[in-house]
């Protein structure tokens, strides 16, 4: 039986893995929090390793508050860089597997069609940039390990988009969300499950990057709106433009990613964006 370790084990993303790990016996995850191993800190990595050993690292520990990176881009470096290659050099000396995350804003948002794994990266604010240097990083790794950008991570857990749509259409009869962002949607649980069902397969590294996105493509105000008809919020959804809702961070306008190389390499089918919408609120609701 294969172990892993997954690191940041209470964050959304760490959260998801916990939920989908007994369909997957075959696996031994290894949960653990920041107290427990934390990136910046590779003596705690070391410390773990001697008493529990494990085969592979799972990487969901991320400084991944958007707009607070602006003012905070030391910290996010330390987490999403610096973390990422203490990671990688542990993995290579301990001839480890390495699975991390990164993000469809290491892009420009200047496309008109799906990004590539093989496209020019152009981060546009602090988080994309920590994330991107964080693969550069992890490419320069002497052990098995790949990528996996996602986009607009949603699940039952931690703070996201679908959580705080639910929470604003309770509270308030009008809200305006931006119509002008264009992308796809990941559901962490989708995500999880397509990560263990391939992490033991020889071919799971052949390449060091994945994109994982639902089928579909959508804007933050239709995602809302979808939102709103599955709980049968009487809430008003007004659509409005990024510009007219000013953040710190600046937002691609375009993040589609392409798909083809995991759905063909993998012979992955995600569920549409709707779909998992649909199975993640039916959770929410279920608690």
């Amino acid at each position: 039986m294969l172990s892993f370790l997954i690191t940041g084990a209470e964050g959304q993303l760490g959260q998801c893995f916990r939920t989908v790990a007994a369909e997957f016996p075959n696996h031994h995850l290894i949960f653990t929090n920041r107290e427990e191993v934390d990136l910046t800190r590779p003596e705690t990595l070391q410390n773990y390793f001697d008493t529990n050993p494990f085969s592979g690292i799972i990487n969901c520990a991320a400084y991944t508050r958007v707009d607070q990176v602006e003012g905070e881009s030391d910290k996010a470096f330390q987490i999403n860089a610096e973390g990422v290659q203490n990671l990688a050099i542990f993995a290579g000396e301990k001839d480890l597997s390495l699975v991390h995350f990164s993000t469809d804003y290491v892009f420009d948002g200047k496309a008109s069609i799906p990004y590539r794994e093989t496209d020019q990266c152009d981060p546009i604010n602090a988080y994309g940039q920590s994330k991107y240097e964080g693969e550069q990083l992890l490419n320069k790794a002497k052990c098995f390990h790949t990528t996996f950008r996602i986009s607009w991570l949603f699940s039952p857990f931690g703070n996201n988009f679908v959580k705080t749509i639910l929470r604003l259409t309770k509270a308030k009869e009008q809200i305006d969300v931006v119509q002008d962002q264009w992308g796809r949607p990941t559901y962490g649980l989708d995500l999880a499950r397509a990560v263990l069902t391939h992490i033991d397969q020889p071919t799971f590294f052949d390449f060091n990057c994945y994109h994982f996105a639902q089928r579909g493509v959508t804007t933050w105000f239709d995602f809302a709106q979808k939102i709103a008809r599955l709980t049968k919020s009487p809430c008003k959804i007004s659509p409005c433009t990024t510009a007219a809702y000013p953040t710190a961070a600046k937002r691609p306008l375009y993040s589609v990613l392409g798909t083809k190389r995991i759905k063909n390499h993998l012979s992955l089918k995600p569920l549409r964006w709707e779909a998992a919408l649909e199975d993640c609120i039916k959770r929410i609701e279920a608690v």
